[in-house]
C-alpha cells in the first residue's frame, strides 16, 4: 500500500509540473517572478554548469542565456555585468555542480515542485540544440541530487520532458516542411532596405531568427499561441531570406 501511495504522489507531482509546463506557466515564468539577489546568483551559476555540460554553447543557447541574464538583472537589481561574470567563472568548472545545487536548495528551502520547475528550465536549455547528451545528463543528475530529487522522479521528469519536446519539434518541423509562399516583399519581411549589402541582410536575418525562434520563446515561457504565431513568422522569414539569396546568387 505504501509503495502505491508513493507512486501516486510522484505521478501527481509530474502531472502538476507538466500541466504548468504545457500552459507555459512553470518553466521560465519561475524566473519572471521576484527573485532575491542571492538566488539569482545561484541560478546563473547553475545555468553556466548546464550550458557547458556538452562542452559547447550554440547560437540559440547563447541567445536564451543572454535574455535570461537580462531578465534576472532587471528583476533583481543585480547588474547584468556581475551576473555575466558569475556565469563566465562558473562555466569553467562543472565538477562542483552537486555541491552548488545542494547549497542552493538548502539556503532557499526548495520544495519539490519548485525544484522540478527549476530543473525543467535547465532541461530546456540542455535540449535547445536538439539533443541531450551524456555530459548534459550528468550535470542535470548532479543538480537533481543536490535538489533532493530521487532518480526515479528525475527519470519521470526527463521522460515527460522528452515527449513534450519531441512533439514540439515535430510541430515545428512540419510547419517548416509545409508549402508556404508569401506574396510580401522579402525585403519588407526582413525589415531591411533593398540597397543593403548581403552581409547586412544576413545579420538582420539572424537577428530575426533569434527573435522568433520557437525554442527560444519556449525557454522564455511564452504561451503556445505566441509560439505558434512566431513559428509561422519564422517560416516567412526563412522563405524571404532564401528568395533574396537566390536573387543575388548567394549560397
Amino acid at each position: 500500500m505504501g509503495s502505491i501511495i508513493f507512486y501516486a504522489v510522484v505521478f501527481y507531482i509530474i502531472y502538476w509540473i507538466f500541466s504548468k509546463f504545457n500552459a507555459q506557466n512553470g518553466v521560465n515564468s519561475e524566473f519572471k517572478r521576484q527573485l532575491s539577489q542571492d538566488e539569482a546568483k545561484f541560478l546563473v551559476a547553475l545555468l553556466a554548469k548546464v550550458a557547458k555540460g556538452d562542452g559547447r554553447v550554440n547560437e540559440l543557447e547563447a541567445e536564451l542565456i543572454s535574455q535570461t541574464l537580462s531578465n534576472m538583472a532587471y528583476k533583481t537589481g543585480v547588474s547584468r555585468e556581475l551576473l555575466k561574470d558569475i556565469y563566465n567563472t562558473e562555466k569553467q568548472n562543472i565538477s562542483d555542480t552537486y555541491e552548488l545545487a545542494r547549497e542552493y536548495a538548502t539556503k532557499f528551502h526548495l520544495d519539490t515542485q519548485t525544484a522540478i520547475a527549476r530543473l525543467t528550465f535547465f532541461l530546456n536549455l540542455a535540449y535547445i540544440d536538439g539533443e541531450f547528451n551524456s555530459g548534459e545528463r550528468a550535470v542535470i543528475n548532479d543538480i537533481a541530487r543536490g535538489f533532493g530529487i530521487s532518480q526515479m522522479l528525475l527519470n519521470s521528469v526527463i521522460f515527460r520532458f522528452e515527449a513534450f519536446y519531441s512533439q514540439r519539434q515535430k510541430s515545428y518541423q512540419n510547419s517548416k516542411n509545409q508549402s508556404f509562399t508569401t506574396k510580401k516583399d522579402p525585403y519588407a519581411v526582413l525589415e531591411i532596405s533593398k540597397d543593403a549589402s548581403f552581409g547586412e541582410i544576413k545579420r538582420k536575418y539572424r537577428e530575426l531568427v533569434k527573435k522568433y525562434h520557437p525554442d527560444i520563446l519556449m525557454g522564455q515561457g511564452e504561451s503556445e499561441d505566441v509560439i505558434e504565431k512566431s513559428t509561422k513568422k519564422l517560416q516567412e522569414i526563412n522563405e524571404a531570406y532564401e528568395k533574396i539569396k537566390n536573387e543575388r546568387g548567394e549560397k
